[in-house]
């Protein structure tokens, strides 16, 4: 307790590789805006290239620590990250992604940190060294998060975690964001022309399995000519992706907008988003989409259906099913009626079940009962750690 009788905030650290790269980063930053402050007192220390969603946090009253990964080396990443956890003597030191709780656990042996959180956000198996890792330091980690059902399975199945030390907290959106967001000017500018938008929103790498994304399109322009095909996201596929696009005569139809930092008015403009992920966690993408009230079909990837029940809230296809794909995503197209229904359900979908407000408290309970459990630990035992 504090002097005035109020509980003591809880120090809690957060660890994620980039603020830029995608659905992880957009929900710490979400996570930093809709946290009760009163309950949590947050810091976020990132280490590969620097970002602009830094101004974003520090604007919140949220201080950011930037180690540079490519100028430092994992062994000098490793000792500075050890020093800022001794520094600042975190709570709790909450890890985000692979490459996060790798480090972040690594530096925090030895480091005095009282709670150890693990975030997963997919179902991607990693092998050989890296799970080795994973495995041993399981140890001496006092909880893993999963944002889906499907993710805290992994955790469980993949990592060997006991059931008990998982727990499931949900990705939260802004609704009010989303709906209130005007057009992206370039598509609002080809909708006023009579053009559809069908759009993929996430991160240009293999998982998204994009070029999938380029053969549906082939067949859709086929039957539906006024449609242009967009792209926000940018990464290691782009190169590829843009010379498929021209192998299958698209380049004239396709959009690739890069990555972009809000991507509410991206999707204010679209009228289908087309999701062909071959593994997802619980994909902010579909979210994001179900908040701004557009149609999505999507693979069943992951915790995706979490989100939709296929039919209700959008349309689900086997993952890698082209056909599928196509024949799903032309229901939508073709019937304005189906689309307005899957738009109205999707939002009251994501009203009840996804708030921010609901994340950012889950994560607050679970720290503080995680904090409390250690400090009684402790009270007992000498405070050793295990």
């Amino acid at each position: 307790m504090t002097a005035s009788g109020r509980p003591q905030r809880i120090r809690v650290l957060s660890l994620c590789p980039e603020l830029e790269a995608g659905g992880a980063a957009r929900q710490l930053e979400h996570f930093c805006r809709f946290a009760d402050r009163d309950r949590l007192d947050l810091r976020v220390i990132y280490y590969v290239k620097p970002a602009h969603a830094r101004t974003n946090l520090a604007d919140l009253g949220v201080p950011v620590t930037f180690l540079d990964q490519q100028q430092l080396g994992p062994w000098h990443l490793l000792k500075a990250l050890r020093r800022e956890i001794k520094g600042w003597r975190p709570d709790v030191l909450d890890c985000r992604l692979p490459s996060g709780y790798r480090f972040g656990r690594l530096a925090a042996l030895g480091a005095g940190v009282p709670v150890l959180v693990a975030e997963q956000r997919s179902c991607i198996r990693d092998a050989g060294p890296r799970r080795w890792f994973d495995l041993a330091a399981n140890r001496w980690t006092d909880a893993w998060v999963g944002n889906s059902k499907a993710v805290a399975e992994h955790i469980h199945e993949h990592l060997h975690v006991p059931r008990e030390r998982i727990h499931l907290i949900y990705n939260g959106v802004d609704v009010d964001h989303f709906r209130s967001a005007a057009g992206h000017e370039s598509l609002a500018g080809l909708r006023a022309e009579g053009r559809r938008v069908v759009l993929n929103v996430g991160g240009l790498r293999p998982v998204k399995n994009q070029a999938l994304f380029l053969r549906v399109a082939d067949k859709l322009r086929q039957r539906f000519p006024e449609l242009v095909f967009a792209f926000c996201g940018d990464g290691s596929e782009r190169p590829a992706l843009e010379s498929l696009a021209r192998d299958l005569d698209l380049t004239g139809l396709c959009r690739f907008l890069g990555y972009q930092e809000d991507v509410a008015p991206v999707l204010a403009a679209a009228d289908l988003v087309l999701q062909t992920s071959d593994t997802e966690g619980l994909p902010n993408a579909v979210m994001e989409a179900m908040a701004a009230g557009v149609p999505t079909v999507s693979t069943d990837a992951g915790g995706t259906r979490e989100l939709i029940e296929d039919r209700a809230g959008g349309l689900l296809a086997p993952v890698g099913d082209e056909a599928a794909l196509v024949t799903r995503a032309s229901e939508v197209l073709a019937d304005a009626a189906l689309a307005r229904r899957l738009s109205e359900e999707s939002l009251r979908r994501i009203i009840a079940q996804f708030s921010m407000q609901a994340m950012t408290a889950a994560y607050a309970e679970l720290f503080e009962q995680l904090v409390a459990r250690k400090r009684g630990l402790a009270a007992g035992d000498g405070g050793a750690r295990p």
